[in-house]
């Protein structure tokens, strides 16, 4: 049993509708029925009665409900205990909007300052990152949005781009850029991701996905075993594909429209000698962040 399962769990019953929960915890609703269903599964009963628009907590889903509050309040009273103790020890805590920018970046980061006493999670509402900061639940957030405050600082902090991955072989694969709207016949494959970079190129997204010949993946290793045995365009993205290795593919930027965006490191000012470790990288990376030495926004 998880944590994140408890906390969706909570956010079920508070919302009454999986549609609503999947809304606020940022993921798909078949991704957060199966973690209710494994919940489920663990507890040996069933926590809620299916009405018509909504689902109602039944006996059992009562008494978890009571339990997984209890739980997960002891987690954030164990978090809250570790945020002063990084403060007393100055230590530094990094919440991510997505999984990718903190996949590629803090084992970088940690490698070049092994001394650095370094933490990173995915926040669970990428939404609320200001408030997330304001409270010091986290030193500094990388946020698809510059986050506006008079005690905030936000900078570029690194450039997201969708990019298509090509087999060894295939004609495209000597190209420099591709409009993928010129090859709508071809046949891709797609893993399937979630976060807020899938939100802010969805209109893309529902493009691309509305062709006949895409096939959507939601297990990675699936994808994986596709991607070796089947010559077959696929994605990746800018950043994924400096950490994650795809096989023997030529990776190619995209010319469409919608397809890229900037993360923003945001932090308090006057935290600026504590986080030195953390903006000193990121200057000093900058090129292979951003694509550019200095980007102003």
């Amino acid at each position: 049993m998880e944590l994140t399962q408890l906390l969706q769990f909570k956010t079920i019953a508070e919302c009454k509708t999986m549609t609503e929960a999947a809304e606020r915890l940022h993921i798909s609703q078949p991704a957060l029925s199966v973690g209710l269903k494994k919940l489920e599964v663990e507890l040996g009963v069933r926590l809620f009665e299916r009405q018509k628009n909504r689902i109602v907590l039944n006996q059992a889903g009562e008494l978890a409900l009571t339990h997984a509050g209890a739980v997960l309040g002891r987690a954030e009273e164990m978090k809250n205990a570790f945020r002063q103790y990084a403060e007393e020890n100055n230590a530094v805590f990094l919440g991510f909007c997505d999984p990718g920018p903190m996949r590629f970046s803090v084992p970088l980061l940690q490698q070049a300052y092994p001394d650095l006493n370094l933490s990173a999670e995915v926040a669970v509402d990428d939404g609320c990152m200001l408030s997330d900061l304001l409270s010091k639940k986290y030193d500094a957030v990388i946020s698809l949005k510059k986050l506006e405050h008079k005690e905030v600082v936000s900078i570029p902090f690194a450039k997201e781009a969708l990019m298509l991955s090509i087999p060894e072989g295939d004609p495209l694969a000597q190209k420099t850029s591709i409009c993928l709207r010129d090859f709508q016949n071809r046949e891709f494959a797609a893993y399937c991701i979630y976060g807020a970079f899938e939100r802010e190129i969805k209109k893309f997204l529902d493009w691309l996905f509305s062709l006949p010949k895409v096939t959507i993946y939601t297990d990675y290793f699936v994808f994986r075993q596709m991607l070796e045995h089947k010559k077959v365009l696929s994605f990746t993205t800018r950043l994924v594909q400096l950490y994650r290795n795809d096989g023997k593919r030529e990776v190619v930027p995209l010319e469409d429209d919608g397809v890229s965006a900037i993360y923003w490191l945001s932090y308090f000012k006057k935290e600026e000698r504590r986080l030195a470790p953390l903006l000193s990288w990121q200057r000093n990376n900058a090129l292979l962040l951003l694509g550019t030495e200095n980007l102003q926004l």
